[in-house]
């Protein structure tokens, strides 16, 4: 029998070139504020979130390293309200991981992380999506993936209802149509990092 040990996930020469799923819950209560003024609570939202990151690390002028994540899949969901969030396949959703300190791969972590996310929410039998990213942020982690980390995100997302787009998914400016909801919470929107999930093989 085959024992496979477990990579060190605060090992800075584990980020490049690596891919990672995650399990995660929303901190606090998130509100879906509906443009007629109904607000929708959701208190049960999880998820689940795959990230890769790039093999190539560049450098900053400051000489910190920096490296490219692409955010894979993003799933939540409210088994409360019918909530369901996914991941847009037609706008990319990238993001940078950027060492605190100057040097190489060495200097990876701790790091800070920002990712832009545009996003599709099923509710209530409609589509919606942003056309502005969401950016959620995380400063200081210490492992990749970062387990135990909250992404934050300050500002209210809104979302058009993709029925009333030009080009539905695959829009990228809203014409006529106008906001139909927003995503927000009453302090900050929070999206943890709960567990990675191994999906590796016994092969």
């Amino acid at each position: 029998m085959t024992t496979t040990t477990s990579p060190d996930r605060s090992d800075p020469f584990v980020v490049p070139n690596s891919q990672h799923h995650v399990g995660l819950s929303i901190r606090g209560q998130l509100t879906v504020l509906f443009s007629d003024g109904e607000t929708l609570d959701c208190a049960d939202v999880k998820g689940l979130s795959a990230v890769r990151s790039s093999q190539e690390v560049t450098t900053l002028p400051d000489g910190r390293p920096r490296i490219a994540v692409t955010r894979l899949m993003t799933h939540f969901h409210s088994n409360e309200t019918g909530l369901l969030i996914q991941q847009n396949p037609a706008r990319p959703n990238l993001g940078i991981l950027t060492g605190l300190r100057a040097g190489g791969v060495e200097a990876l972590l701790p790091a800070d992380v920002v990712f832009e996310q545009y996003l599709v929410i099923s509710l209530r039998g409609s589509l919606y999506l942003n056309l502005d990213p969401l950016v959620m942020e995380a400063k200081g982690i210490t492992t990749f993936p970062p387990v135990g980390t909250t992404f934050l995100s300050r500002t209210p997302t809104t979302f058009y209802d993709v029925a009333e787009l030009d080009g539905g998914l695959y829009a990228t400016s809203a014409g006529s149509a106008k906001p139909r909801l927003a995503l927000a919470s009453t302090s900050v929107c929070g999206s943890h990092v709960t567990h990675e999930i191994d999906l590796s093989s016994d092969d």
